[in-house]
Parts: structure tokens; sequence; C-alpha cells
């Protein structure tokens, strides 16, 4: 993925962090706002909400801003509440260092620095802003588990089953059992994690959804409009390409291979829903599924890494320099039918993203 777009995606992703914030704190303003007058006290909803939005806007930015941009990637295979605990040391610190500079933020009527560290009001405030910040980390935690539509499952939108035009991407890994004998169960394990860790970026960048992991094989999708909208779906997979070339010199290192992925690409209606009373899942239903499982598994037969239906290639253009070939029609194993097959020309993975930019 270009730079461009990682940084893009993270600011949305910080900026959606700190509007959060914001509607957070002024939900705390109008809260105070009502006990301060139910106890009799003066109190300004305009100054209070003005001073809560302020600091909930600069706190969302850079709390927010710095958990995404340099800590998420470091704690994210660290457990939840040791990742916690971790950022709940840094606010503290923050908080400590503000409360000593600001004396309102710890007693509004001043005080020594200690006195205003052991005060209700300073532990009231560390508890409040450790708690967005919990909160924000759980959110996005839940949001890498579930993929870009974790929205979808929080507001049950496949609670009943519905018909979806979707783009599917197999991904299987090239040589994987003479791989897995070599090194052996858990260095293999090993390395499909590393794997699956360094492609996910790409994935979640081009807004697909990791449907499944089967083995070495992992299977993503998209919406139809989301999937052709800038040719993502492809860009996601020159990006893998692309990295794991970059990636390739430490999995020789440590494995001794350069691991890489073969892919098949098409389209088609499916039924979506979630089965399941204990652990649901969602799945999706539908020839589409199993069409582009085969397309994947015909890479090998025509020396290619990857493989694209013509009727999803057509919705695809224009794809500016970047060469396509026509594999021909082909009898899939499993269909009566035949299907026009094409493949992304070999080049520089490097350079396969810009030539799909190029016009």
């Amino acid at each position: 993925m270009d730079p461009y777009t990682r940084v893009r995606t993270r600011t949305m992703r910080t900026l959606r962090i700190a509007a959060a914030w914001a509607l957070i704190g002024l939900f705390r303003a109008l809260l105070e706002h009502n006990l301060l007058i139910h106890h009799g006290l003066n109190s300004s909803l305009l100054d209070r909400g003005t001073e809560e939005l302020i600091a909930a806007l600069l706190a969302g930015f850079f709390g927010g801003g710095v958990y995404i941009f340099l800590l998420r990637d470091k704690l994210r295979h660290v457990p939840y509440f040791a990742a916690l605990s971790i950022v709940a040391s840094m606010i503290l610190l923050v908080v400590m260092i503000t409360g000593a500079l600001v004396p309102s933020i710890g007693d509004p009527m001043g005080g020594s620095f200690k006195d205003r560290l052991l005060s209700l009001p300073w532990l009231a405030e560390y508890l409040y802003w450790a708690c967005l910040m919990a909160s924000t980390m759980l959110i996005v935690r839940l949001s890498d588990q579930y993929g870009n539509d974790a929205f979808g499952y929080l507001i049950g939108r496949y609670h009943k089953p519905r018909q979806e035009l979707r783009i599917f991407m197999f991904l299987d890994m090239r040589s994987s059992t003479s791989i897995a004998e070599e090194l052996g169960h858990v260095r293999y394990f090993k390395l499909l994690n590393e794997l699956f860790t360094d492609i996910t970026d790409p994935i979640l960048y081009s807004r697909g959804d990791i449907y499944q992991y089967v083995g070495d094989e992992i299977s993503v999708s998209w919406p139809l409009r989301q999937g052709i909208s800038r040719q993502r779906c492809i860009r996601c997979f020159l990006d893998i390409r692309a990295k794991l070339q970059r990636r390739g010199p430490y999995y020789k290192e440590r494995y001794g291979i350069a691991p890489a992925f073969k892919a098949g690409f098409h389209y088609g209606e499916v039924t979506v829903g979630e089965v399941g009373l204990m652990k649901k899942e969602r799945i999706f239903s539908g020839d589409v599924v199993n069409t582009a499982a085969r397309i994947q598994d015909t890479c090998n037969e025509y020396g290619v890494d990857n493989l694209i239906s013509k009727e999803l290639l057509d919705l695809l253009q224009p794809l500016g320099k970047l060469k396509v070939r026509g594999i021909g029609s082909i009898a899939l194993r499993g269909k009566r039918s035949t299907m026009s097959l094409w493949t992304l020309e070999p080049e520089s993975p490097a350079t396969a993203v810009h030539a799909l930019d190029a016009s």
C-alpha cells in the first residue's frame, strides 16, 4: 500500500476518535451543568460545553493519534488488559504533568501539587480519560477482530439473511505442503501467523473483510461497489505481493523460504447471514464463493499467481498501464459451463500499483 493511503486511513480513524470524544465531552458538560444547577450553584452551559469540547477534541487528536499512529501496531500482539495497563500508565504520567502545570485540573482552588495529586477531582479526571482510552482501544480491537464491517455486527445487520453482490478473493500460499513438511508444525504455524499479520493491513486499507482462515488459505470479501471503486480488490493483492517481496529477506533468514501467495477473484450474488447461537459467525452462501476458490486452484495449472474472471475484470476497467492477459475459456473443476479467465501480467511488485494508477 502507498504511504498516502496508510496515512489517510489512520488520520480518518483519529478524526473519528476525536469526534466521538467530543460528543462524550459535550454529554459530560451537560451532566455537570445539570448537577450544579440542581445544587443551586451557578453554571453556564455554553462555557462548560465549550471548555469540554476543546479539551475532548485536543485529547482525541493527541491521544487517538498517538495510539493509532504509534502504539497500535506495537501493542497489537499484547493481550488487551496488558496493553491497557501500558496506556493507562502513560495517561497517568500525562495527567500528572498536566495537573502539576495547570492547577485547575486538579483543584479549582489551587493548592500544592501533592494536594492536587491526592484529591478526588484529580482522581475523577484521570479515571475519565482512562475509561475513554480503554473504550477506544476496545473498539479498535473489535474492529480488528471483525474487520471493516464491525459496525454491521453491532447493529445486527446480518441477523436475518440478506442478498448482496460481493467480490471474493481467495488467497493461498504457494508450495504450502512442502514448506510445512520442511519446517514442522510449530515453525509452520509461526510462519502463517507472521504472514497473516503482514497481509492484514493491505486488506484493511483496501476496506476488505476477512471472511475466514482455512489452514494456509485466507478469503477476503468486498461489497461490489466498494471493491471495484479505485480497483481496491486488485490493489489489495498488489500491495500484499509488494509487501511480501519487501519482507522476503526476513522470511528467508528466519524460515529459509520466500513466501508467495496465489489469488483467485470472482464476484456475484451471495446470501449473507449469521449462524450459530454460541460463537456466532457470518457466512456467505452462493455459487460465487465456490467458483472463486476453484479459480484460485487453477493458478498452478497455468503457472500464474492470480486469475480473475472476465465478468469481474470488465467491472474493474480501466486498469491504467497494468497489463492483463487472457488465459482462455476454462472448464473449472465441478462446473459444467466454461469461464473466461484473465491474469495480471508479471511485473515488479513495487511498480504494479503505479501502473494501475497510470492513465
